[in-house]
């Protein structure tokens, strides 16, 4: 089976030039959970518990934790690179 980039298709060829490219998506929490101040704490958890029963286990780790593994050809891998280190998006 030949060997493509993940993101644009193109034949990586045996011997070529190719990088593995590795990220982790990790949720971020900040220390505040958003509240109604009006609701009572056990109103809060129900809401919670409520849409977190909506919701598959796979569904739930997916919104707190992701890993990626492709296979990049050298033009993707300068794009990927440009896109996560361009200074307007810090």
């Amino acid at each position: 089976m030949k060997s493509r980039c993940a993101r644009c298709g193109k034949r990586l060829k045996k011997g070529g030039c190719a990088y593995r490219l590795k990220a982790e998506l990790i949720s971020h929490y900040d220390g505040y959970i958003r509240v109604n101040p009006n609701d009572s704490m056990t109103a809060t958890l129900d809401k919670i518990n409520s849409e977190l029963s909506k919701l598959t286990e796979d569904e739930i780790e997916r919104q707190v934790y992701r890993k990626f593994e492709y296979l990049v050809c050298p033009a993707c891998r300068d794009e990927v690179e440009k896109f996560l280190l361009t200074e307007e998006r810090r």
